[in-house]
Parts: C-alpha cells; sequence; structure tokens
C-alpha cells in the first residue's frame, strides 16, 4: 500500500508542473526573417485580444499585420503549438 500512495505522489507534481505550463500565454517564438515576427501560443490560455495586444508590444506599439498562422511544434513548444506570423508596420 505504502508504495501505491509514493507512486501516486510522484504523478503530483508532475501534473502540477503540466498545468502550470499550460496556462502559459503567448510568448516570441524563433522570428523567420527580420520583417516577420512570429507568437507562439495556446488557444486554451490565450485569447485573440491577449495576442493582438502581445504582437502589438512585439511591434513597439506599432500595428502588427497578421500574415497567417499554424500548428508548428518544430518552431514551437508542444504546450504552445499554434504560431501565428505577422509584420510590424505598414
Amino acid at each position: 500500500m505504502a508504495t501505491r500512495a509514493l507512486h501516486g505522489m510522484r504523478r503530483g507534481p508532475a501534473l502540477a508542473a503540466l498545468l502550470l505550463l499550460a496556462g502559459c500565454g503567448a510568448f516570441e517564438g524563433p522570428q523567420p526573417s527580420d520583417t516577420v515576427h512570429t507568437l507562439c501560443y495556446t488557444r486554451l490560455a490565450t485569447s485573440a485580444d491577449e495576442v493582438r495586444t502581445l504582437a502589438k508590444q512585439a511591434c513597439n506599439g506599432a500595428a502588427p499585420q497578421f500574415r497567417g498562422q499554424k500548428m508548428d511544434i518544430s518552431a514551437c513548444p508542444i504546450l504552445v503549438p499554434e504560431r501565428v506570423y505577422f509584420a510590424c508596420g505598414g
């Protein structure tokens, strides 16, 4: 019985860490070029307004021009797999 209780305790911290990471919002991902920027995010924890706000911040207040989005686990972590592309300014 003690083994079963210890086994369950090991999963607790891992589950807590996973839930904490899943709650992460968007962050600036790897940049494909000098003029195109990207954000990695998850639809589970990030609203469209938050993505727009973070893109505007990445553009130093200039209006971001969105170019597209796709799931990209080669550039973004698996817990935040969506990648949105945008350019800054007009």
